[in-house]
């Protein structure tokens, strides 16, 4: 790649006029009159509480209940709801601190006011509120998440997101490139934030071509977040996790009996093998949804992940309840394990119809499984099979771009996993144990586990004139070394030269050809007591 300079922050002017279109615009006002009313909350509290002293009044409220508890939860939902919206963050940004005190203090006594009137109503009428107060909170909470995250987190998405861009070197003009070429290609990456994350400010397109980067905020991050890739995919999740709790805990039972307390019984479902796959694929996707909002990986991939395995859980269920004859306590443990995790399903139907017909279905175990990767877990495994990674070939020949945009998981990981996974796939699966000592176990021993740190460790064994017993370590039974071979197949894939630039060793020359009087590297590195030391050579890398 050319020698440009790296970009620089925005100038000062860039910055004062930053700051100017953050200035808050004046209050309306309306803004002004509802300010003025929260203001006074506390001394309403403080009459409220009173009134409830006197007997007269108190009487008074709750012969009046059926009215008075409509509206004070419509107040609880419409409220927020409109808070939540962006002329109710804007109106809560330009208010005052007592403002939001009193805020807080209202929404305290319509909390308290309807936990007290819910205590004080007839068991049905607990059981209804209850189960429906529990049902709204359960339905709205993974959308809730996605509206939180993509309106507080967008802009630190963007800086982190250009940061490594041009660290992996591809916000520089390369070889052979002109820059009209280049304008394009970085529009392109540009364009792939927007069709995730929404609209960006013509200013963040100005300063990433000219090479500057400027530290961005909510202002040049406020577009709104496109229809096609985030707000279909969290409407449909939420109409399916609406319609899972409505079949598990019906939201109106006028027949119910009461064996145990209200609320209790209000949280009890009656506990089918639907049910449980229903529960057991929610309980598994709130888990994954709240990893990725605090790793801020949340996208509209994780709804579509969300609803699949909804739906593959109920279809799974239906099918292992109609072929097998297991007990009903297996057939609920079953639908909730097949909830968790829907692969198992497949498992089972493959043990069952092998044992069955004496047939063997095709197996959905890949011979390189992305969990020979170090550091994997099973929330990592399910993230990358939504990017169509799911065995380490995938994974070598991965978008890293794509993986930094999408993920939102540590860029040194994602770096990492596949530099071990061009280094896997070459080395071919791992042979059985009385096969012997792998070759991904023999470089292991001398400290090598990627592409990148075998490279540097025999460019070093070159350099200290010892490439000869580095060659030693994938030595055959017939005496050769398959090392030479496995260095040349390791540079033909892409992703290395991405990598050596993130890691910075790009300086490691390939390994020269083996022909009469090539020219020997002149620098030789001292070694230590005498002695090469492959670890040492590998750890840096």
């Amino acid at each position: 790649m050319s020698d440009t300079p790296k970009p620089v922050p925005a100038d000062e002017s860039a910055q004062a006029d930053l700051a100017d279109s953050e200035a808050p615009a004046p209050a309306s006002g309306f803004a002004k009159r509802l300010e003025s009313f929260f203001e006074v909350i506390p001394f309403l509290g403080g009459v409220f509480i009173v009134v409830l002293s006197v007997e007269p009044l108190r009487n008074f409220i709750w012969d009046s209940r059926q009215v008075i508890i409509p509206i004070v939860v419509f107040a609880a939902v419409v409220i927020p709801t409109i808070l939540l919206m962006p002329i109710g963050q804007r109106w809560l940004r330009e208010s005052k601190a007592s403002t939001r005190a009193g805020l807080f203090i209202f929404f305290m006594l319509v909390l308290v006011s309807i936990v007290a009137i819910v205590a004080s109503l007839g068991k049905f009428y607990q059981y209804t509120v209850l189960r429906g107060v529990f049902l709204a909170v359960v339905c709205l909470l993974p959308g809730a998440m996605w509206y939180l995250f993509v309106g507080t987190r967008k802009a630190s998405l963007l800086n982190e997101y250009l940061v490594n861009l041009d660290r992996l070197g591809l916000l520089r003009q390369v070889r052979n490139e002109d820059a009209a070429i280049r304008g394009r290609r970085v529009q392109g990456y540009l364009q792939k934030f927007e069709a995730i994350y929404g609209e960006l400010a013509p200013n963040v397109y100005a300063d990433v071509l000219s090479g500057r980067l400027g530290k961005y905020s909510r202002a040049d991050t406020g577009g709104v977040t496109t229809l096609s890739t985030a707000t279909v995919p969290v409407l449909l999740a939420t109409v399916l996790i609406s319609l899972g709790w409505f079949v598990t805990l019906p939201p109106y039972q006028a027949d119910v009996v009461f064996t145990v307390s209200p609320g209790v019984q209000a949280l009890t479902p009656s506990g089918t093998p639907v049910q449980l796959a229903f529960l057991g694929a929610y309980f598994f996707s709130l888990q994954m949804l709240f990893r990725r909002y605090v790793l801020e990986d949340l996208g509209g991939s994780a709804y579509v992940a969300v609803s699949l395995r909804i739906i593959l859980a109920v279809i799974g269920i239906w099918t292992f309840t109609a072929v097998s004859s297991a007990n009903d306590h297996l057939l609920l443990l079953a639908g909730f394990v097949f909830g968790v995790f829907p692969r198992v399903l497949w498992q089972v139907v493959e043990q069952m119809f092998k044992k069955a017909a004496g047939l063997i279905l095709p197996s959905m175990v890949s011979q390189l499984p992305i969990s020979d990767l170090d550091g994997l877990t099973v929330w990592h495994e399910v993230r990358l099979e939504e990017e169509d990674i799911e065995n380490v070939p995938n994974m070598a020949t991965a978008d890293i771009v794509e993986l930094l945009l999408n993920t939102r998981l540590p860029p040194e990981r994602i770096i990492d996993w596949t530099d071990q996974a061009i280094l896997y796939t070459q080395l071919g699966p791992q042979p059985k144990p009385k096969e012997g000592g792998s070759a991904r176990e023999k470089l292991r021993t001398h400290g090598i586990r990627t592409a990148s740190s075998l490279l540097w460790a025999s460019w070093q064994a070159r350099l200290q004139g010892r490439s000869e017993e580095f060659d030693r370590i994938l030595q055959g039974a017939d005496g050769a070394s398959a090392m030479p071979a496995l260095e040349d197949s390791l540079r033909t894939n892409s992703n290395l030269d991405l990598i050596e630039q993130w890691r910075g060793t790009c300086d490691a020359a390939q390994r020269p050809s083996a022909q009469p009087g090539a020219e020997q590297p002149s620098r030789l590195l001292e070694p230590r007591d005498g002695e090469f030391d492959l670890g040492r050579a590998a750890a840096a890398a």
